[in-house]
């Protein structure tokens, strides 16, 4: 592991922090669920994940159990999904020396002279945090999916919604062979309404006519509205006028910014580059102010990124 390696440990009081090296705790089954350590891969990474552990351990009781912790971070989607599934190797030693949630290979070599030694590999962040907090007692681990989970995922999906979305809002679907364009006008030659229809085929496709003819009653029914417009930090460069789901890459990286700043770049359309731009300046900055006039210097409005950064640096 890099020398930037450092150690994240959250709860315990006075012992929470970052470290160079990992501390030694007290372990076995009889010790508190609490601190624990996790392994990040950089101070930057660390930070991160302790500003999203607080917002959850500041709900819970002074002295928490087993039971109220896993409560409160199953059910924070930040916790759970900081690290995706599959994107990283977690060894969680519950009965070792030291005890933490590590990536390395040799986490085995903690055995020392335990007699009840207990540690568990997985690429589930949520399965080795789990597993630390019961002390390794698989009785008492919580499912790595809920049933309201397991609901949503037999709900129909993408396809229920849209078809919801359509029936909500008394709009028919677009019809996939409508290839309707218009001629455009003089000031429309020139306009950035103009130039984005030109380079983008699907704006193209379903644009509306810049001086539409037909009266609002009988034009409703037929043109299509935007589900969701695709951003760059500039600015609108297409629409889609049918569900649009983020992928699971922009989901996680989107996570980075906490829940609510998850929420806003996922639900303004943000494209994947535009993301990954704004995850990054986020890093390299503590509060809103230099983060908004960095993005600001990249294309995106100063009043926006002042409250993107509002909502991420709470």
């Amino acid at each position: 592991m890099a020398d930037g390696t450092r150690w994240l440990v959250i709860g315990g009081g006075s012992k929470a922090g970052i470290y160079r090296a990992c501390p030694i705790f007290p372990c076995g089954r009889s010790t508190p669920p609490l601190p624990i350590a996790i392994e990040c891969e950089s101070e930057t990474e660390a930070r991160q994940l302790h500003r999203i552990f607080q917002q959850t351990l500041k709900s819970l009781p002074p002295e928490p159990s087993p039971s109220d912790i896993l409560t409160a971070f199953q059910h924070s989607e930040m916790v759970r999904h900081f690290f995706p599934d599959g994107s990283r190797d977690f060894y969680a030693v519950a009965i070792g020396a030291p005890a933490a949630a590590t990536h390395r290979t040799g986490a085995e070599r903690s055995k020392g002279s335990f007699t009840h030694y207990s540690y568990r590999h997985t690429q589930s962040f949520w399965e080795a945090l789990a597993f630390m907090i019961v002390k390794g007692q698989d009785t008492r681990m919580p499912p790595l999916l809920t049933s309201a989970e397991l609901t949503q995922d037999d709900s129909g999906g993408a396809g229920s919604l849209e078809e919801a979305f359509c029936r909500n809002l008394h709009l028919r679907s677009p019809s996939p062979t409508l290839t309707t364009t218009t001629t455009p006008t003089r000031s429309s030659r020139s306009s950035p309404l103009h130039d984005q229809q030109h380079d983008n085929p699907i704006s193209r496709r379903h644009a509306p006519e810049a001086f539409p003819t037909s009266s609002p009653a009988s034009s409703s029914s037929s043109m299509p509205i935007v589900y969701i417009h695709v951003r760059n930090l500039s600015g609108v460069i297409s629409s889609h006028h049918h569900i649009k789901q983020p992928s699971p890459e922009d989901r996680a990286q989107a996570r980075r910014l906490g829940e609510a700043g998850s929420r806003y770049v996922l639900a303004h359309g943000y494209s994947s580059s535009a993301i990954a731009t704004i995850v990054e300046i986020y890093r390299r900055n503590a509060s809103t102010e230099p983060f908004a006039l960095q993005l600001a210097a990249l294309g995106m409005a100063l009043a926006e990124a002042t409250y993107l950064g509002d909502l991420i640096y709470v």
